[in-house]
């Protein structure tokens, strides 16, 4: 278990008389593709960290449609906050591949978090998802193309092996209009395709587009 808690994030060069009485209260499952870890409403005593594989945090409207939130994976660390504010979970999450992560136990972590390394790290954690949650929030005053763009600029990693139906949902427009886009960037060269992610070529013409 101390070799699997040293690839998250949160344990990165912890001790290892640390690590053991951590692993103490922490359990590894397996999940398979699409498998749900926990629901929205749902109140556990656990919070995540992936070994392998991705997780899918979402949300669903009025219609029963996924509204995609989120996306982690090896390393990361996701359902902290709910705990934290000792609250049910206020999104569900799914695996997208098959997965191995571990369930830590928040009520005896609990006794740590108020300590260097934990606190600090939890701290910045947490203030990097406020600001992406602001900044992400921005793209309601722009249309279509300007979304896509502003997403490409600020948080590039949303497009590297991302569903496209997904990352449409989450931008607020169709896979189809996000297609379209996608194409005709491409087509003037700012931007191409690489091992399934895209990558930015041209940021200037990008900057220039958005403030247009």
């Amino acid at each position: 278990m101390k070799n699997k808690l040293k690839k998250i994030s949160l344990f990165f060069n912890i001790e290892d008389a640390l690590l053991k009485q951590i692993s103490s209260f922490c359990l590894t499952k397996k999940y398979k593709k699409d498998e749900i870890i926990f629901y929205e409403g749902e109140k556990e005593n656990y919070f995540y960290g992936i070994v392998s594989g991705s997780v899918l945090m979402y949300d669903v409207d009025l219609k029963g449609n996924i509204i995609p939130k989120n996306q982690f994976s090896c390393g990361d660390i996701f359902g902290l906050i709910s705990q934290i504010q000792n609250r049910p979970y206020c999104l569900t999450a799914k695996t997208q591949s098959d997965a191995q992560i571990i369930k830590i136990n928040y009520q005896k972590f609990s006794s740590f978090i108020s300590n260097p390394p934990f606190s600090d790290r939890i701290i910045k954690m947490l203030s990097n998802q406020i600001m992406q949650e602001i900044e992400f929030n921005k793209l309601q005053k722009y249309d279509a193309t300007k979304r896509v763009i502003y997403t490409l600029l600020n948080f590039p990693q949303k497009f590297v092996k991302k569903k496209k139906y997904l990352l449409a949902k989450e931008l607020g427009m169709s896979a189809e209009t996000l297609s379209r886009i996608l194409s005709k960037l491409k087509n003037e060269e700012i931007i191409c395709y690489c091992d399934r992610a895209i990558k930015v070529l041209d940021y200037e013409k990008l900057n220039k587009i958005l403030k247009e």
